[in-house]
């Protein structure tokens, strides 16, 4: 009994720091080594051709491969979010003994709405990221095709459906203030013995999984990473002999 105690008692501080490190994580750019652009040719003048021509065509492969993904991903989330405006539209209309259900159901739809905004920015990102090395690798090979306009004004379709994203999570958060005021003598009371504890628990929840995607576990980080492999062992398993031989048996005594 006492040593499942303390057993118990050491894995606090390492369970209190994951804890910490999911919601809160600083910026760390120790693995990031700034280059000059003499510096970022030279990485490439070491390559052969072929190989510089492979890298190339990674480039594009990996920008077109984001720009899909980055459509397939607003489109996962359109569909969830849409469900959850259904969803709460239905239990309005279902009456006042759905309320609980409708909060939840908000908190559902804010979490999805600030996620979607995030995997916008952090897509586009990733997409400028190879736009970049294309800017740069393509005048050895095509010439500069990509930095080649004809139009002095445009309009970003990401950066146009990452305020649509904002929009939603703006409309969520007016949905629940209202929904909280409608019935604010259920749900702001601080009374413990009048609290509803999963209201409060759904209203945490959704905040805290907000703050993590923000500041925490969310936010990707260019630190110093050791990275170590290991090798799996794998052993054919031995055949009995007994057993093989007896199958032998078997299947002569079949054939007969």
């Amino acid at each position: 009994m006492f040593e499942w105690v303390r057993t118990a008692l050491k894995c606090i501080p390492k369970i209190a720091k994951k804890v910490q490190r999911f919601f809160f994580r600083k910026d760390d750019y120790s693995g990031l080594i700034p280059l000059t652009e003499r510096e970022y040719e030279e990485r490439f003048q070491k390559l052969s051709d072929e190989q510089r021509l492979r890298a190339f065509e990674m480039v594009l492969d990996t920008r077109k491969f984001e720009i899909e993904m980055y459509w397939k991903r607003a489109t996962y989330f359109w569909a969830f979010i849409a469900s959850a405006f259904a969803g709460y539209i239905f239990l309005v209309r279902a009456g006042a003994e759905n309320q609980f259900f409708g909060l939840v159901v908000i908190c559902i739809g804010l979490v999805l709405s600030f996620a979607w905004l995030f995997t916008n920015l952090g897509s586009k990102t990733w997409q400028r990221h190879w736009e970049k090395h294309l800017d740069l690798l393509e005048d050895q090979f095509v010439g500069p095709l990509y930095k080649t306009v004809n139009s002095r004004k445009t309009f970003s379709v990401s950066k146009i459906n990452g305020i649509v994203s904002g929009v939603f999570c703006a409309a969520w958060v007016l949905m629940g203030i209202d929904h909280l005021q409608k019935n604010g003598s259920l749900y702001l009371s601080f009374d413990i013995g009048d609290a509803d504890f999963l209201i409060w628990i759904a209203l945490l929840g959704a905040f805290a999984a907000i703050f993590a995607m923000v500041f925490g576990y969310g936010r990707g980080r260019f630190g110093l990473q050791q990275t170590q492999m290991f090798k799996r062992i794998v052993k054919y398993q031995e055949v009995d002999e007994v057993l093989k031989l007896k199958m032998k048996f078997e299947e002569h005594d079949k054939s007969k």
